[in-house]
């Protein structure tokens, strides 16, 4: 073994025992790996979050007939109260969707709530996705 080898060994740049148990490879695949998947969740996350709005936005304007302001700034305060309310108990989550179920009854606008609950629960969702670890 040459000392070049011992130096690089030294400060870091590679590492003799697993480049010769080949267990060096092994390690670098599967930090690929991870990585990949990682970036797959991601990019699942943020094409719910946004296909999620999209729909409940065009829902909500052309379908209930709601002003773009108000749809716009229902899902703008669905975003918030998600990322605010990230790791609270199951149960304040459940209590939220409920309460907005009923905003819906008392508002007369029971089915865009109910969507607005649902894109609440991808919220969530794709948040608790962006939370793992590859």
């Amino acid at each position: 073994m040459s000392g070049l080898k011992r130096k690089e060994e030294e400060i870091g740049l590679v590492d003799l025992d697993t480049e010769q148990t080949g267990e060096g490879r092994k390690e670098r695949a599967a930090f690929k790996k991870a990585r990949a998947q990682k970036q797959r969740a991601v990019r699942m996350s943020l094409a719910g979050m946004i296909a999620g709005g999209l729909a409940l936005i065009l829902l909500g304007t052309y379908v209930f007939h709601i002003s773009l302001i108000t749809v716009g700034f229902v899902v703008v305060i669905e975003a918030v109260i998600a990322a605010a309310l990230n790791n609270s108990p199951f149960w304040v989550h459940v209590a939220i969707m409920a309460l907005q179920v009923v905003m819906g009854v008392f508002l007369k606008q029971i089915l865009f709530l109910v969507l607005a609950a649902a894109y609440y629960f991808l919220l969530l969702v794709a948040v608790k996705l962006l939370e793992v670890d590859g």
